[in-house]
């Protein structure tokens, strides 16, 4: 299993909804409104000095499924150069779900 975070411009999140959705990943988190830089861009801290506020969401998926996505976010950087999306895959050790008995 791993784990996929993703840090992104709030204006893009419909475009990262739209990777999820074509891959069937329907279980993520999401902090709606974090404060950050992507990429070493222009900061986003909700403020007059720096507008805009950023997203995190993550998701825990199989190996194949994580390279998928993370093969997704690639394109979309190479098309989008000015709003691209950060992500980071980490190794799951273990992983247990509300549905789980």
């Amino acid at each position: 299993m791993k784990l996929v975070l993703m840090t992104y411009y709030v204006g893009v999140h419909d475009e990262v909804m739209e990777m999820l959705d074509k891959l069937g990943i329907c279980t993520y988190t999401r902090w709606r409104e974090v404060e950050g830089r992507i990429s070493c861009g222009e900061p986003r801290e909700g403020t007059h000095v720096w507008p805009g506020m950023n997203s995190a969401l993550f998701v825990v998926v199989k190996k194949e499924l994580a390279e998928s996505l993370v093969s997704d976010i690639e394109e979309f950087n190479r098309q989008n150069t000015d709003q691209g999306i950060d992500a980071y895959v980490l190794d799951v050790a273990r992983k247990v779900t509300a549905g789980e008995a």
